[in-house]
């Protein structure tokens, strides 16, 4: 008990020495208008367009959401990669989504890749979920 005791008040020390005043804890921000995210955007920024993307995507617009996740993917948006490649498995096309998902890279996108390209496109379940033909 006092060993992690202890090493939750170094972790805390750490995160207020790097300047989180959370100790450790999420953080939420705002999003930006739409208007505002879409000036962003069209700067060019890859971030600003992912963000835009987001945005889209929570107000009901995923076809829209989904241009802006490949413009910030092929900018080099690793966030956005696996937003498109998340919309792509969700739309059944599955071997698409896969190739993004190897683009985001990591083990996790590895993973995710490897497993989609052993369903057939047109499945839109999770890998090995019931009912799901490649499962």
């Amino acid at each position: 008990m006092f060993r992690r005791r202890r090493r939750q008040k170094q972790a805390e020390a750490a995160a207020a020495a790097a300047g989180d005043a959370t100790g450790g804890s999420v953080r939420f921000s705002t999003l930006p208008s739409e208007t505002a995210a879409r000036q962003e955007a069209a700067t060019g920024d890859p971030v600003a367009m992912n963000r835009l993307g987001i945005i889209l995507k929570t107000n009901g617009r995923p076809d829209e959401a989904a241009e802006w996740f490949r413009r910030a993917g092929e900018a080099g948006n690793n966030d956005a990669m696996a937003n498109l490649a998340t919309y792509l498995m969700g739309q059944g096309r599955n071997e698409e989504a896969a190739q993004w998902f190897e683009r985001a890279g990591g083990p996790l996108g590895a993973a995710l890749a490897a497993r989609l390209r052993g369903q057939p496109d047109g499945d839109t379940g999770p890998p090995g979920a019931p009912g799901n033909r490649a499962g």
